[in-house]
């Protein structure tokens, strides 16, 4: 988990200053990014210990976290929106967000009729945890029936405008359940090739072997692939 990039939404987070909402076209927002509640993950994250100075030295805010690189829809530049400066005030980590300029990218555009709107005003922050976490006392204990772990301290990476969350543990289960499917077939297409093979004379069949094992090979590399392009994944979305 200490080296592991985190993501934690806080709904309803948008501040907006008297003028920004009279005039809805504003391209100035502020947030509250975090506090120091219980999240939905069941951990509370230290607002004393946010280190703060590699976001505010390339201060990317970005949409839906896909910000990170390594897959199609997360390439493109525009994902990032627009810049901010992180700050801690009153137990709280704040962000004043300045969207790109009008007519820049279509994306910010966007985001920003929204923010006025109403329709998006959640933030979430990619982070990764520093210093030891423990887990609370009482009901809050690891075996409680409110687990709850603190985070000792969080060093921020970037800061989204999002939607509703998605949620990582179906992703997790889709795998999972592919993977058993994959393991109960396993012994059936073994038994098949047993007896296919207890059939065939000596010497039979070994250049059509030598090609079936070619393309199992192209197979797996092509799984192996694919399970890596989805394990990248789900950094976007625990």
């Amino acid at each position: 988990m200490k080296n592991k990039i985190q993501f934690r939404t806080f709904a309803g987070a948008l501040v907006r200053s008297a003028e920004e909402e009279e005039s809805g076209k504003g391209r100035k927002f502020t947030f509250v990014a975090s506090d120091a509640s219980r999240d939905s993950s069941g951990t509370v994250l230290n607002q004393a210990g946010w280190a703060l100075d590699r976001f505010n030295a390339n201060p990317v805010i970005g949409y839906q976290h896909k910000v990170y690189g390594g897959s199609s829809d997360t390439d493109d530049p525009d994902n990032i929106i627009g810049k901010g400066r992180a700050y801690v005030e009153d137990g709280k980590l704040m962000v004043d967000v300045e969207l790109e300029p009008e007519g820049d990218n279509p994306l910010a555009d966007k985001v920003c009729r929204k923010l006025h709107f109403g329709s998006l005003n959640a933030v979430s922050v990619g982070f990764v945890p520093t210093g030891k976490s423990r887990w609370g006392e009482a009901e809050e204990a690891a075996d409680g029936s409110t687990p709850t772990l603190y985070f000792e301290g969080q060093e921020l990476l970037e800061i989204s405008v999002v939607n509703i969350p998605a949620n990582p543990n179906a992703l997790r289960k889709e795998i999972e359940v592919e993977d058993d499917e994959d393991e109960e077939k396993k012994p059936e297409e073994s038994g098949e090739k047993d007896l296919e093979d207890e059939d065939k004379k000596p010497g039979e069949g070994e250049e059509g072997d030598s090609a079936e094992d070619d393309e199992d090979e192209e197979k797996d590399e092509e799984e192996t692939e694919r399970s890596l392009t989805i394990a990248e994944a789900t950094l976007l979305y625990l």
